[in-house]
Formats: structure tokens, C-alpha cells, sequence
């Protein structure tokens, strides 16, 4: 980057500072007395719907750009908000019919995501070039599930740590009812794209269902370390987390640290095993000058399911304009990874061979 490398830093890095400022604006709620116990992983997603996915309804067909058909995708969502959209499942699909021979993709947004158009872009890239079939989906309390006078995304993340996993697993569920539909309806090969929140949920998604692939671009995939150090002085005031002090749970911030994850251990990915979805066939794309969600969790996840590393120096939310990233990822989540990766898509020594920008 040269001459212009603090220059591009200051830009990555405000890019980031108007994320956390968003984030800061979010209501995050009060916790429920006990809400923070420990949970243990496998009796959390035994007791989710993943194996047995809502019935996924689609409405009429519309017809979009290049033969593309859209439709929109509704069904019954089950979560802790008591809200209507809470309560449906919202997805848009750009389908090409007749092309069972195409693969699915499931595109899923970040947190307090105010509008789509990144991943309708994408989804209209992969259908209108005729090489994928494509749905972006809305997770609960945003975009059209949001409630009325709320902010997309206020309450996904609150100091009831309980709630919080509660929806999460509810974000994925409803993205596993999607891919069901997709299997049944659509094609056999699905795969999923998320970035930052919907990162989490494309790896939570990988680690309890074989996909054909997966990238999650600057996933948050340490819960505990994004709510107790990462978290704007405003959002983690509002959760009682201040200072050295670690609010509701525990008289410091290590204390506090300790107990989150052992809350949130069944929504961080790196603590659940070996993933349903081969290594191989899992890309996770690291912004390393991430200011919202850090690149050490990546490096870490990326190691202990023995993942693909793509490295760009870029910040959270300025990767996603990373030259050439948009083709690249694409290109991967079409491909068919049965065989081994490419020297070029492999993650070699424990760092991304790809860092680029």
C-alpha cells in the first residue's frame, strides 16, 4: 500500500468508527435476573428445530432481470421476541427455472444492517450471470422483521445473554428452513455467504448442516470478546460494562468476560467441534484491519476447524470493496469442493495467502 497506507488506514478506520457508532445506538435492553448462566452446547442445539425446519412457503413469481424469477419466501419463525416480525420468516430468492443444476446460495447481512443492498447485489450478480440460484435473507428484529419505531437490529444483542443466544439459534433456524426449501424445491448443492453477524450465522449454520461451501466474511465468531471489550463505550454502558468494571456479570471486566462465554459458549463456533461441513470446503475472509470485530478470532476459528484464510488489508467493512474479493468469493461458493483446494485457496502456516488491497 505504499505511500498511501496511513492514508488508507484513516479511511478504514473511520469506515469502522461509523459502524461502532451505529452499534452504539442500539437498545440493548436489561437482563433478566439468572439470564447468564452457563449453557452447555449440545443440549442448545438438540433442543432447536435445525433437523425438522419450518415449511417454507414461496409467494408468486415475479420476473426480474436476465429470465430471473423472484420470489418472496415466508414461514413460521420461532424466537424469545413476542413481535410480528419476529414471528415470520422473510427471504427474497432469484431463481432460474428449470436449473436444478445450478447451486443455492444463501446470502445473510451483519448486524444493524439499514438497508440490503449488498446482498441483493450479490444475489443479483450470482442469478442474472446465470451461475447460481440466490435468496438473501432477513434475520429477526431487522429489515422487515424489525418492530415498528425500531431500529433494524435493536435487541438482537442485550445484556439477557439467554435472549441473545436464544436468537441467534433462531437466525439460523430460519436460514435452515431456507436451504431446506432450497434442497426440496430448487437444487441439491447449497451454500451460504455471510458477512460480520451473518458470518456467525454461516459458520454456526456450517458447523450442524453439510453445505457444498461457505465463505463468512469478517465473522463475529467470539460473541463473548465482541460484547465485553469490542462493543462501543456507549452500547457496553448500556449493558453495565464500564470502566474495569464488569456489571452485571462480575465485579471486573475478566470476571465478566469469563461468564459470557460460558453464556454465549453454544453461539461461538470455534467451541463446537468439528464442523458439520468439511474445513475444505469453508472459507472464512479476514479484514486485517478490522476495527469492529478483530482479526485474531478469525485466525483462531480458521485454525481449529482447519478452514480457508483469505487475508485483506482492510478493515470490517471496507473489505467487502476489496478488489477483486466480490469475484473471488462468488467464485468459490459455485464451485464444487469435493477435491482438494487449490494452492491458491488453501490456508497455509496459519495466515491468508490472499492479502490484497
Amino acid at each position: 500500500m505504499g505511500m498511501l497506507d496511513p492514508v488508507r488506514r484513516g479511511i478504514y478506520g473511520a469506515m469502522d468508527a461509523g459502524v461502532r457508532w451505529r452499534l452504539g445506538q442500539m437498545r440493548t435492553g436489561t437482563p433478566a435476573p439468572g439470564s447468564w448462566a452457563p449453557a452447555d452446547p449440545a443440549r442448545f442445539w438438540a433442543e432447536s428445530t435445525i433437523g425438522d425446519p419450518a415449511a417454507v412457503r414461496a409467494g408468486r413469481a415475479r420476473r426480474g432481470l436476465a429470465g430471473v424469477e423472484v420470489r418472496t419466501l415466508i414461514a413460521a419463525s420461532r424466537g424469545p421476541a413476542a413481535d410480528p416480525g419476529s414471528r415470520r420468516l422473510i427471504a427474497t430468492a432469484h431463481l432460474r427455472p428449470g436449473r436444478d443444476d445450478l447451486p443455492f446460495v444463501l446470502v445473510v447481512h451483519g448486524l444493524a444492517a439499514a438497508e440490503p443492498h449488498y446482498e441483493e447485489w450479490q444475489c443479483l450478480l450470482l442469478a442474472t450471470r446465470g451461475r447460481a440460484h440466490a435468496a438473501r435473507i432477513d434475520l429477526p428484529l431487522h429489515l422487515r422483521r424489525r418492530p415498528p419505531e425500531a431500529g433494524s437490529g435493536d435487541g438482537y444483542i442485550s445484556a439477557d445473554l439467554r435472549r441473545t443466544r436464544e436468537i441467534v439459534r433462531q437466525s439460523v433456524e430460519d436460514c435452515a428452513a431456507v436451504l431446506g426449501w432450497a434442497r426440496r424445491e430448487v437444487s441439491p448443492r447449497v451454500s451460504v455467504m455471510g458477512t460480520s453477524l451473518g458470518g456467525l450465522i454461516a459458520c454456526l449454520l456450517a458447523s450442524r448442516v453439510e453445505l457444498a461451501s461457505v465463505v463468512a466474511v469478517a465473522p463475529l465468531c467470539e460473541p463473548a470478546e465482541t460484547v465485553v471489550d469490542r462493543l462501543p463505550a456507549r452500547a457496553r454502558a448500556s449493558l453495565g460494562v464500564t470502566g474495569e468494571g464488569g456489571g452485571p456479570w462480575g465485579p471486573d471486566r475478566g470476571s465478566a468476560r469469563r461468564v459470557v462465554e460460558a453464556a454465549l459458549a453454544p453461539i461461538t463456533p470455534r467451541l463446537l467441534g468439528p464442523p458439520a461441513t468439511p474445513g475444505e470446503r469453508i472459507v472464512i475472509v479476514r479484514p486485517i484491519l478490522d476495527g469492529v470485530v478483530g482479526d485474531g478470532p478469525m485466525v483462531a476459528l480458521a485454525a481449529a476447524w482447519g478452514t480457508g484464510l483469505w487475508s485483506y488489508r482492510h478493515g470490517h467493512i471496507s473489505v467487502m470493496t476489496a478488489p477483486g474479493l466480490g469475484r473471488r468469493v462468488r467464485r468459490w461458493l459455485v464451485s464444487p469442493h469435493d477435491q482438494e483446494a487449490a494452492p491458491d485457496e488453501r490456508r497455509e502456516g496459519g495466515e491468508g495467502v490472499a492479502a490484497a488491497g
